[in-house]
C-alpha cells in the first residue's frame, strides 16, 4: 500500500463552488444496526394496523414492508420439521443484540431465501418496532423521503460498512483492528482534502479538534490516518457541529455516528432506541434552525441491519454486496413530501452523489455503477420550511466527559427520561397532497425493479440431505452399539454403514458450504453444524471399529469384558477422540464464537462468566466441557500404563 507524505494532502485543486444541485452541504448521519423491516415495516399503518382510519395515514404512501404479512422462518433453513418462529412486535424500546458478522448475516440471507435469520441471528432477529417506539423517523418518512431499496454495502457488520461508505469498497469481512488497511487515497475524505472542498467528522471526543488517534474508532483502519494532522484536524467534538451550524461555517461534507455518542444512546440493540432517535432530532432541528438549511441535504441512515429480519432479497453486484436492506431518510428543504424512493441505493449512493454534485471523479466502479438519489429530491420547487419536531434533548454533560455525555451549544442541561410519544405520530402534512406537483402512489406493488442472481448458490435441498444422512448414520451408530455383544458382523457392518453415511453427508457440506466464504480476512470456515456432526461420526466410528486394536496397544489382555465394561471402555475412548476434534469442531461451526477483538465493542456483562456465557454458544460449551473431561481420561489412561507392572 501507498503512503503519503502530508504535503501531498495540500490542495492541488482550486475549491469548486460550482455544485450540480442548490446542495451544499451533505450530512451524513450513520446510525446503528436496523434493517428496513424492523423500523419501517410496518409503516404508516403501525402494528396490527392500528391507524389504518387515521385521516393522515390515508394519505401516506406505502413502502415495500410487512403490512398484511404472517412471516415466519424456519428454526434452521431448509428444515420445517425443526419449527417456524413468528415475527412479532417487540412492545420495547430496548431489543436483544442480534448475532452480527459475515457468517450471521449471510446465513441470514441464505443465498437470498431469507430464512436463516432464528438459525443464525438468533430468535432475537424475529422482532419489529414502530411508530410507538420511533415516532420521529416516522415523521421524518411522511414529511420527506423514505428509501425502501436501499442496502448496506457489504453483508457484514460495521467496519466494512463505514468503509464501504467512505470509499466505495472494504479491505475486511468484519470488525477487527487493522491491518489490514484501507489505502487512504481511496477514501472521499482524501480526494475532497485534493479538491479543496471542506469536510468534517463530528463526534464525542476529548478534544474539539484533532483527538488523540486512540479516539477515532474505525478510521484507525484507513491507512496514513490516525496522526496525520491533514486528516486529523477535519475530526472535530460534536460540540463544535452546533457552532460552526450558527457561525454559516459547516463544511461541505459532514459525517457522524450514532454508537457511543452519548452513554447507552444509540440504535445498536440493546441501546434505547427511542432516546437515540431523540438525539437524532437533536440533530436535524439544528440544522433546520441554521443558516445552512437552504442548502442542505441530510441522509440518515444505518450501518448494516443488525441480524433483525428483512424480507428483500439485495442484488449482489461483486463478491460482497451488495448487503442487506437497511432504510435511509433523505431531509432537504429540495425533498419531496411524503415520497417512498423505490429506487436501488446503497451507502455507495450517497458517496456518489457527494462525488456528482461537486463534479469529483468516481473513486472506484463500485460508486461509478450505483444509482444516484436524485428521484428523492424535487430541485425546481422553492426550500421547504423546515419541519422541527420535537421534544428536542440535551444531554447533561461536559466536553471530553468519558461516561459519554454531550454538551450542546445553548448550555441547557436537560436530561433524558422516558415520555409517552406515540401521539406525536402521525403530524399533519406539510404540503396537502392534493397540491404535490409529483405522483406519490398510495400503495407500493413490490416489484423492485431488479432481478435477483446469485453465484455459487448452495442447492435448497442440501442442508435437508445433510441432516437426514446424520439422523441415519446416528440410527446405525446406536444399533450397532446395542447389539455389539449378539453379532460381532452385523455391528462391524451398521458401523461401516454409519461410517459411510455420515462421509457423504460430510462431504457434501463441504462442497457446498452453508454460508458464502469470505474474500477479505478474516476468513471463517462457513461449514454448516451438521458437516461438523458428519465428521464427528465419522471419527467416532473409526475409533469404535479401531477400539480392539486400541485396547491392544493399551496393553489390555482381557478377552471379554461385560457390557459396562465394554460401555465406559468405549466412553473413554470417545472422549479421547473429542480431545482431538473439538478445536476443529468449534472453529469450523458458523457462528459458535464471537471473534475475541468485537467483546469489547459488545454491550455483555462484565463479570467472566457472563461475558463467557454471553460470547460462546451452548454447543460450543458442550465441545470445551468434552475436551475438559478428555484430557483428564487421556491424562488419566496414561498413568494407568505407566503403572500397570509387566508380566
Amino acid at each position: 500500500m501507498l503512503s503519503f507524505p502530508i504535503a501531498s494532502l495540500t490542495a492541488v485543486h482550486a475549491q469548486s463552488n460550482t455544485t450540480n444541485t442548490p446542495i451544499k452541504h451533505v450530512i451524513v448521519i450513520f446510525k446503528e444496526n436496523r434493517s428496513f423491516d424492523n423500523i419501517f415495516g410496518t409503516y404508516p399503518y403501525g402494528h396490527n394496523d392500528a391507524l389504518e382510519n387515521n385521516s393522515i395515514v390515508k394519505e401516506l404512501s406505502i413502502p415495500d414492508g410487512i403490512l398484511g404479512k404472517n412471516i415466519e422462518v424456519p428454526n434452521y433453513p431448509g428444515l420445517g420439521l425443526l419449527g417456524y418462529t413468528k415475527l412479532t412486535y417487540a412492545n420495547s424500546p430496548s431489543q436483544q443484540d442480534p448475532n452480527e458478522g459475515w457468517v450471521a448475516y449471510h446465513g441470514d440471507w441464505d443465498y437470498g431465501r431469507m430464512d436463516g435469520y432464528v438459525a443464525y441471528s438468533g430468535p432475537q432477529s424475529m422482532v419489529y418496532v414502530d411508530y410507538n417506539q420511533i415516532p420521529f423517523y416516522w415523521d421524518y418518512a411522511e414529511e420527506y423521503v423514505l428509501c425502501d431499496n436501499y442496502f448496506t454495502a457489504v453483508m457484514t457488520e460495521s467496519l466494512p460498512n463505514f468503509l464501504g461508505l467512505w470509499s466505495g469498497t472494504t479491505v475486511v469481512s468484519n470488525d477487527i483492528s487493522p491491518p489490514p488497511y484501507l489505502p487512504l487515497n481511496d477514501t472521499i475524505f482524501y480526494q475532497l482534502s485534493q479538491y479543496n472542498i471542506s469536510w468534517g467528522i463530528f463526534g464525542l471526543y476529548s478534544t474539539e479538534q484533532s483527538p488523540p488517534s486512540s479516539e477515532i474508532g474505525w478510521l484507525e483502519n484507513i491507512q496514513n490516518f490516525a496522526g496525520n494532522p491533514a486528516m486529523m484536524d477535519h475530526i472535530y467534538n460534536i460540540s463544535v457541529f452546533y457552532q460552526m451550524l450558527k457561525n454559516n461555517t459547516l463544511p461541505a461534507y459532514v459525517f457522524m455516528d450514532d454508537y457511543g455518542i452519548a452513554d447507552g444512546i444509540s440504535d445498536h440493540p440493546p441501546d434505547n432506541i427511542t432516546y437515540s432517535e431523540m438525539w437524532t432530532v437533536n440533530v436535524v432541528n439544528a440544522i433546520m434552525n441554521s443558516p445552512e438549511w437552504n442548502s442542505s441535504a441530510t441522509f440518515i441512515t444505518w450501518d448494516d441491519e443488525g441480524g433483525f429480519y428483512d424480507h428483500v432479497p439485495p442484488p449482489q453486484i461483486n463478491n460482497y454486496g451488495l448487503g442487506l436492506r437497511t432504510a435511509c431518510i433523505i431531509i432537504s428543504p429540495y425533498a419531496k413530501e411524503n415520497y417512498i424512493d423505490h429506487q436501488v441505493l446503497s451507502h455507495y449512493s450517497i458517496l456518489k452523489f457527494v462525488e456528482w454534485n461537486w463534479n469529483l471523479p468516481y473513486v472506484n466502479s463500485n460508486i461509478a455503477n450505483a444509482n444516484l438519489p436524485l428521484d428523492a429530491f424535487n430541485f425546481n420547487q422553492q426550500p421547504r420550511l423546515p419541519v422541527m419536531l420535537g421534544p428536542t434533548p440535551n444531554v447533561a454533560g461536559t466536553l471530553g466527559n468519558s461516561n459519554g455525555y454531550i454538551t450542546f451549544e445553548n448550555g441547557s442541561r436537560y436530561i433524558l427520561t422516558a415520555t409517552t410519544t406515540s401521539e406525536q405520530y402521525p403530524i399533519p402534512l406539510q404540503i396537502p397532497a392534493s397540491e404535490l406537483p409529483y405522483a406519490v402512489p398510495q400503495n407500493y406493488s413490490g416489484n423492485i425493479g431488479f432481478t435477483v442472481t446469485y453465484k455459487n448458490t448452495t442447492p435448497l435441498w442440501v442442508i435437508p440431505a445433510e441432516f437426514y444422512l446424520i439422523v441415519l448414520s446416528l440410527i446405525a451408530l446406536v444399533v450397532a452399539l446395542a447389539i455389539g455383544r449378539f453379532s460381532q458382523l452385523l455391528r462391524t457392518s451398521l458401523l461401516g454403514l454409519a461410517i459411510a453415511i455420515s462421509l457423504v453427508g460430510s462431504v457434501l457440506g463441504l462442497i457446498y458450504p452453508a454460508v458464502m466464504p469470505a474474500p477479505f480476512p478474516p476468513v471463517q470456515p462457513t461449514y454448516s453444524i451438521f458437516t461438523d456432526l458428519g465428521i464427528f461420526i465419522v471419527v467416532v466410528g473409526i475409533l469404535i471399529l479401531a477400539f480392539p486394536y486400541i485396547k491392544r496397544f493399551t496393553g489390555s489382555r482381557r478377552r471379554t469384558e461385560s457390557l459396562p465394561e465394554n460401555v465406559k471402555s468405549f466412553a473413554k475412548i470417545a472422549c479421547v477422540s473429542g480431545a482431538f476434534i473439538t478445536s476443529a469442531s468449534i472453529v469450523a461451526t458458523p457462528g459458535i464464537i464471537i471473534p475475541l477483538n468485537m467483546i469489547s465493542t459488545m454491550d455483555i456483562p462484565q463479570s467472566m462468566l457472563q461475558v463467557a456465557l454471553g460470547s460462546l454458544s451452548p454447543f460450543t460449551w458442550i465441545s470445551l466441557i468434552m475436551t475438559a473431561v478428555s484430557g483428564t481420561l487421556f491424562v488419566l489412561q496414561a498413568i494407568h500404563i505407566v503403572k500397570k507392572p509387566k508380566h
